[in-house]
């Protein structure tokens, strides 16, 4: 029971989080992202043209309100295995979850947008498997 009052329920969640991601219009797909949120991550593939798709796995600091900073990790599951770490408000993570979408049953896919803000706009570490990092794209204080 003492759990229950620490964990806001899912129409509370809703509240919370529907000013940030496109109001009430969008609320079944609120609703959808805010139940993979405690996990904490996604598997899913990035499909490729003519190609198999690139598996990948995003992981995320599960944080209490919109506004706070989540600590995130993309890692693609290619040849040598690699990451991408960044860090954005929840809101924002949760606008990327409300866009995953599949072809017929397979694994989820992140949208255009997000691939594209990573590639082109992000200030993300990338790094081995192993975390060592290999590049920093951004400046040297990671902002």
């Amino acid at each position: 029971m003492a759990e229950s009052l620490l964990t806001p329920s899912i129409d509370a969640q809703v509240a919370l989080y529907a000013p940030y991601c496109g109001g009430r219009r969008v609320e079944g797909e609120l609703r959808r992202a805010l139940e993979l949120w405690p996990s904490g991550h996604i598997n899913g593939v990035r499909p490729l043209a003519g190609a198999p798709g690139h598996h990948f796995r995003l992981q995320w600091q599960v944080v209490e309100a919109p506004l706070l900073v989540s600590a995130c990790t993309l890692t693609l599951q290619v040849e040598p295995t690699c990451c991408f770490r960044f860090s954005l408000a929840a809101h924002q993570l949760m606008v990327w979850l409300m866009e995953l979408h599949s072809e017929g049953d397979g694994a989820p896919d992140l949208s255009d947008r997000f691939w594209q803000w990573l590639l082109l706009e992000a200030s993300v570490e990338r790094c081995l498997a192993d975390s060592s990092a290999l590049e920093r794209n951004g400046d040297a204080e990671g902002h």
